[in-house]
């Protein structure tokens, strides 16, 4: 594959203007998943039978024995090839999939694979570095921000055809709302490796304690916040909030916290600000007067000093809207009793952004046939399950993940539910300039939280310099 200079400088554009979504806006997104630490490191694994105390080979071996893996009419090499697959993960999902690579090999003797593990800081550097020298793995890990910007650049494959002689690859099982970041003119680009919800969540003992009943889908944003009210108490280390964190510039600011009220954060192709609106204006002051009159969600004092003590996840917080890949470390902390619920509607209803990253093939591979045969089965309902990742984008695998990680059934079926309904890519932000456009506001916005300048003037301000940033979005 080759690349002209236009396109190596916007992929270093990229580079340089990736969101880090995990922490923007409460989301605190687990990439890997493990129900206990890891005391064996890789380099002692035995090729043969890899395997831990996390993730013990006879167990993984029984589970992939268990599974139906899916057929395709897409064709077997014929002859030993290697295809290298670039993922982020940490030691504890390696070891996970080393043994899917183990089992997959058996199934497929003519498959090789070679893996590359990068942290998430620095994987689109390193990725963007090797685009630009005409060289990329043949399998490579896509964050959903990133795609739109691979896709113009001709630097991944469409899946379409693959997916087409591939009977069995389920597509009703994908919800929609999910594939549109790794969707350009009616093709698909990547297929996801995770996707969730946001949900609100809630502590039951301090509702019990101030005798209030939990939340539930008949409530509003105004129920939210009067509620927030009555259940901030106490003061220095035993404060409670009644919701935490202050809403924020963010990747999907709009749509949890303005789509409900008719606002955007950016217009829907990302080429103007919006947050100055009417509506915004309005919807911001609403968290404004929470935090600066009312004192129920932490102010930037209390943050930083509670940085490394989260009021959600220590017990101070009440409420707190999050996505479903927290499930699993709720599930496994005694500190307080929680549910979760539907996040509040407002008068133009309810939203809540589905997100996930993906895998994709790169246009430059010579093996793409053997590189579908991969993800297929990677990302396949039995896939998912031989990981036991607590967000699988595939809806069959959501309820037997549910219950090997813990988390309420009926928790797992609201997931599902939600997906179904209401979940939506709408006003999230996904094209280059985003990082840029959140970097810019977050310090405005800090100003009012301050209460240094008023709501209308923070976003006016806001929109007065990030709009010249979406110049960037203008892609090709």
């Amino acid at each position: 594959m080759e690349m002209n200079r236009r396109q190596i400088l916007a992929l270093a554009a990229a580079a340089a203007t990736m969101p880090v979504i995990a922490a923007c806006g409460g989301d605190t997104r687990q990439r890997q998943q493990a129900t206990a630490p890891v005391k064996t490191g890789l380099q002692t694994l035995d090729p043969n039978r890899p395997g831990n105390e996390t993730w013990p080979f006879a167990e993984a071996e029984a589970l992939n024995d268990s599974l139906t893996w899916p057929r395709t009419n897409v064709p077997e090499p014929a002859a030993k090839v290697t295809i290298t697959v670039a993922t982020t993960s940490d030691i504890i999902a390696e070891v996970r999939n080393l043994q899917f690579d183990h089992f997959f090999r058996k199934r497929h003797p003519n498959i090789e694979i070679k893996r590359e593990t990068s942290t998430f800081d620095g994987f689109l550097t390193k990725y963007m570095a090797q685009a630009a020298g005409g060289s990329l793995p043949d399998v490579m890990y896509n964050h959903y921000s990133w795609t739109q910007n691979f896709i113009a650049n001709r630097i991944l494959t469409p899946l379409d055809d693959f997916i087409a002689r591939s009977p069995e690859f389920a597509a009703d099982d994908l919800p929609e709302a999910g594939l549109a970041y790794f969707r350009r003119d009616g093709a698909l680009y990547g297929l996801p490796t995770d996707m969730a919800p946001k949900l609100l969540y809630f502590n039951k003992d301090l509702f019990d304690k101030a005798g209030l009943k939990y939340p539930d889908e008949s409530w509003t944003f105004d129920t939210m916040v009067e509620t927030a009210r009555k259940l901030k108490s106490g003061s220095g280390a035993t404060k409670i909030y009644g919701f935490s964190p202050t809403a924020k510039p963010a990747p999907d600011l709009a749509t949890v916290f303005l789509l409900p009220f008719g606002a955007r954060f950016l217009s829907a192709d990302e080429t103007r600000v919006e947050i100055n609106s009417p509506e915004a204006v309005r919807t911001m002051s609403m968290w404004l007067d929470l935090l600066l009159k009312d004192g129920a969600t932490p102010s930037l004092a209390e943050e930083l000093l509670l940085e490394k003590v989260d009021p959600w996840k220590s017990g101070h917080a009440a409420m707190h809207i999050n996505g479903a890949w927290i499930m699993t470390e709720l599930a496994k902390q005694k500190a307080f009793a929680w549910g979760a619920t539907h996040v509040p509607k407002g008068p133009k209803g309810r939203f809540s952004p589905a997100v996930g990253s993906a895998l994709v093939i790169t246009e430059g591979s010579r093996q793409k046939e053997a590189a579908w045969l991969y993800i297929y089965e990677f990302l396949s309902s039995s896939g998912y399950r031989f990981r036991r990742i607590s967000a699988p984008a595939r809806q069959s695998a959501w309820l037997p993940n549910a219950e090997a990680l813990g988390i309420p059934a009926e928790t797992a079926e609201l997931v599902k539910e939600i997906l179904a309904d209401y979940a939506t890519s709408e006003g999230v932000l996904r094209l280059p300039a985003t990082k840029k456009a959140v970097d810019t506001a977050k310090p405005i916005w800090e100003r009012a939280l301050l209460g240094k300048i008023d709501v209308k003037t923070a976003l006016d301000e806001i929109a007065a310099k990030v709009g010249p940033l979406l110049a960037e979005n203008q892609i090709a």
